[in-house]
């Protein structure tokens, strides 16, 4: 959907560009402020700016066709993204995704037609990268090489389900420069005359407006070929290598030279890294994973930032970029603020109608010191921006190479005013609808593009999740909404008047891990010095802030278990397991172990508070967990702060509840209604944790309770009723057909799974060999050894207990009956009915192995919703299968409320 723009870091080792030389334009180009001259004067640039624009392309050469003899050079922003893809070949932010769904008669081989003559028509689409004398040159592949990759979904059960990630892994399937192959296209058959239709071209040979050119020759190519006429398009007069020619001789060391003063001077000084407001402390090695928050202006509110623009006689963009510098000005307290803009570059005639990537991305840098009011913002911003327009010519990698910007980041911040004309693909016959799509990654912390549509101004924020959470982005949109309604009402009004919307104490700055980890909160007594000690040695870290979540940090159950015993030695004071769970900081275990805390109780109880706050009613999670919530830590993170989500699992009680506890769903119930007493409930289960669920739906409307969300995730009825009958062929062929769908990373897992299991027998047996001949252990076989004597010590205790409770016969407890029941049925679930809607998540890669409804049809009167979540059993509740499955969640639980 975007292209990127990451930092600069001028003069960088290859190691450094990898890591922070992730600059680029973004196919949203600021298009009204390059493309037409003759409309600038309109659009609220100083006339003395577009008169200087003007005479300087009057200056530069005439634009004609270079002969192909030769090597043909790249051009200045070519160079910069081949050089990036040297580094980093399998970096997926430069690939540009547009799709469509398709509903009627396509006609295949004419679509593949018209694609073919696209790639003849442009150079751009067809052209190989190699070296010459070490520098980067372009090679021209004649036409016909291309070929329509279709799939075929119409035998899968429930195809729509499997787009999203069909689509993904078409999109971020690396690009081979060395084969000419730019343009890739994806049919994927859903029905007969249901189609999904994916186009994913290389930055490299394409921007934003390229592809309305794209879309618009689609359509006439595709409407002209139907009716057996021929190309109704005339021959491009000018392809891209006689543009890349022209540029490097238009931008000659002369010309070169005059642009850049005026850079020098505009960054002259010394230039801060924006200090973002993230969440988390920036990785040293960067993920590019990145994801979209939209907002949407109403339609009043749009008509007054209009106005104002029209009043202070400024362009939008100027208007809208002053307002998110104000918005991050208010965050950061910074009063230098520089952000980055991408401009089209199509200042000639003669490259209008061409696909090629001619845009170029310039630093927009505005002081915003002396308190100015708005207004004069604006002005300011202004005059910044008459300036970029009259030297947009100069290569963003020149500018990178200022000597004092060396080392220093040229923005972490981008933003974008959408403006390009909007394209639609016309099939005749055909109803096209748009698929939103982008490429899953982000070359920048922040890049927010707005566009009109029907009279509203909308608004995209792209950020990196490995900085930012979800909802600091929904808040950070909010709080820009509420600024423009602001700004608009009374532009008289300083800036330090506007709300601070940041908290400078919690603030985490953009500063490397580094200087993060002397910024977390220090012990401030010996019971949290002593209780940070034990943590640096269990979790075998350091730096570890006493508001840090012990399972946030790599804590698991075993390190749990490890910490409570090492907390008793040291401290000689008792922390049960199930506290550490209710109390997961350095800070609240010190209160509950101090005098002065009040006493924890909550070894009674089987909750765990996993994310306790917010507004929305409560989701209940019930019986099954995971080392370290992995079940259902994730899962409450991407259904966001407003959702409160609590765990239940007699696991986490002290052992001396747990062996109290006859019926674990009545203490289940028990512990629900300390939280919420009255419905309606909202209940889901992992695992076996979805059929304990559904028992206790049940039990509440029988009790009269509303009931308003049964969820199950993976669940199955029973072996019975839910696995396929498969023979060994079946299993083979569902087996490929996940390989097919996902790729050697399904082999890679399945693989890694059988090693894990041949892990656990070696250990057992090394561990015994050890053991046998009196060995040291090494620390891999005490990690063993620990887990096996704390469950053999805590079984041997459990049934010491017993015995004391039942009387000196030893027999099972009701819960140990239960289970020796089920298992000596084979486990047969046969519970009463429960009369509710029942919904199940189903993760895809094991749908193959079971029936459609995992055997819940029959026990589900009310009606059985059924979800398909990318992953398999356990990988459904990881990053990043975990966000498709947060947000199907999260909409049964709006539609429930």
């Amino acid at each position: 959907m975007m292209d990127k723009l990451e930092t600069l870091t001028p003069n960088a080792s290859p190691e450094v560009l990898e890591k922070d030389y992730k600059a680029d334009e973004t196919l949203f180009e600021n298009s009204s402020q390059t493309q037409s001259n003759s409309e600038a004067p309109s659009v609220g640039f100083d006339l003395a700016a577009i008169a200087a624009l003007i005479a300087s392309q009057n200056e530069a050469p005439s634009l004609e066709p270079v002969s192909r003899e030769g090597t043909l050079p790249v051009s200045f922003a070519q160079e910069r993204l081949w050089l990036l893809h040297q580094l980093s070949p399998e970096n997926p932010c430069y690939h540009q995704p547009i799709a469509f769904r398709l509903t009627g008669s396509l006609n295949v081989p004419i679509l593949e037609q018209s694609l073919r003559e696209i790639i003849r028509r442009h150079e751009a689409l067809r052209t190989s990268f190699t070296t010459v004398d070490e520098q980067a040159v372009q090679v021209i592949h004649p036409d016909g090489d291309f070929s329509l990759s279709i799939l075929d979904f119409t035998n899968i059960p429930n195809p729509e389900s499997q787009i999203p990630d069909c689509l993904l892994k078409e999109i971020q399937k690396p690009f081979d420069f060395s084969t000419g192959s730019l343009l890739r296209a994806t049919l994927v058959q859903l029905r007969e005359k249901e189609q999904v239709l994916l186009f994913t071209m290389h930055h490299i040979a394409c921007d934003g407006w390229s592809e309305g050119i794209f879309l618009k020759e689609l359509s006439l190519l595709y409407q002209a070929f139907s009716n057996g006429k021929a190309s109704p398009l005339p021959e491009l007069p000018i392809q891209y290598p006689d543009f890349a020619h022209w540029q490097r001789q238009w931008l000659n060391n002369e010309k070169l030279e005059s642009q850049l003063t005026y850079w020098k001077e505009q960054l002259s000084g010394e230039i801060a890294a924006l200090q973002l407001p993230i969440d988390y402390p920036r990785p040293s090695i960067q993920t590019h994973r990145g994801e979209c928050q939209s907002l949407v202006l109403s339609k009043t509110l749009t008509k007054a930032v209009k106005n104002l623009s029209q009043q202070e006689g400024v362009t939008l963009f100027v208007t809208l970029m002053a307002a998110f510098k104000t918005l991050l000005h208010r965050y950061t307290q910074q009063e230098d603020i520089l952000l980055c803009s991408p401009f089209a570059g199509r200042n000639r005639a003669e490259i209008q109608d061409n696909i090629g990537y001619f845009n170029n991305v310039l630093p927009m840098r505005t002081n915003l010191s002396g308190n100015p009011s708005f207004k004069e913002l604006l002005s300011r911003l202004k005059k910044t921006s008459s300036g970029a327009i009259e030297n947009q010519d100069v290569p963003l990698q020149k500018l990178a190479d200022l000597p004092n910007l060396a080392g220093k980041p040229l923005s972490r911040c981008m933003f974008a005013l959408l403006n390009t004309p909007e394209q639609f693909l016309k099939l005749p016959g055909i109803t096209v609808s748009s698929i939103e799509v982008d490429n899953g990654a982000a070359d920048f912390d922040l890049f927010l593009v707005m566009k009109e549509k029907e009279e509203q101004l909308t608004g995209v924020l792209q950020y990196k999740t490995d900085l930012f959470k979800a909802e600091s982005i929904i808040k950070m949109l909010q709080y820009f909404e509420e600024l423009l309604e602001n700004l608009v009402a009374n532009p008289e009004q300083q800036l330090s008047s506007l709300p601070l919307f940041g908290d400078p104490d919690s603030l985490i700055t953009s500063e490397p891990i580094e200087q993060q980890q002397q910024e977390t909160v220090a012990p401030r007594n010996d019971l949290e010095r002593q209780l940070t000690k034990i943590w640096e040695t269990i979790l075998n870290t350091s730096s570890i802030g006493v508001k840090d979540n012990f399972f946030e940090l790599g804590g698991s159950s075993l390190l749990a278990l490890r910490l409570v015993a090492e907390i008793e030695k040291v401290l000689d004071k008792k922390l049960s397991s199930a506290a550490l769970f209710q109390a997961p900081t350095i800070e609240q275990q010190a209160n509950i172990l101090s005098s002065e805390g009040e006493q924890f109780s909550g070894g009674n109880s089987s909750l765990v508070k996993i994310q306790p706050n917010g507004t929305k009613p409560p989701l209940f999670i019930v019986q099954v967990l995971g080392e370290g919530l992995r079940y259902g830590l994730p899962l409450a993170r991407r259904l966001g702060n407003e959702q409160p989500v609590y765990g239940l699992s007699v696991g986490v009680m002290d052992e001396d509840a747990w062996d109290l506890v006859k019926d674990a769903e009545e203490q289940y119930l028990k512990d629900i209604r300390s939280i919420q007493p009255k419905g309606p409930y909202f209940l889901a289960g992992p695992f076996c944790g979805g059929r304990i669920v559904y028992n206790m739906a049940r039990k509440l409307q029988l009790q009269g309770e509303q009931v308003a969300l049964v969820a199950m995730f993976n669940t199955i009825k029973d072996p019975q009723s839910s696995l396929k009958k498969m023979s060994t062929l079946d299993k083979l062929s569902a087996h490929w057909n996940n390989f097919l769908r996902i790729g050697t990373p399904y082999i890679a897992k399945k693989s890694q799974r059988s090693i894990q299991s041949l892990e656990n027998k070696l250990m057992s047996s090394s561990y015994k060999f050890f053991k046998l001949m009196r060995l040291p252990l090494p620390q891999g076989l005490k990690d063993f050894a620990y887990r096996v004597e704390q469950s053999q010590d805590r079984e041997a205790l459990r049934k010491k207990r017993r015995q004391g409770l039942v009387g000196k016969k030893h027999r099972k407890a009701p819960e140990e009956q239960r289970i020796q029941q089920q298992m000596n049925q084979q486990f047969i679930f046969t519970p009463e009915i429960y009369t509710g809607r029942v919904t199940l998540f189903r993760p895809m890669e094991e749908m193959n192995f079971h029936n459609p409804d995992f055997g819940w049809n029959d026990l589900a009167p009310g009606g059985l919703e059924i979800y398909d979540v990318p992953g398999d059993n356990y990988t459904m509740f990881d990053e990043p299968q975990v966000k498709v499955f947060a947000e199907k969640l999260k909409a049964c639980l709006d539609k429930a409320q």
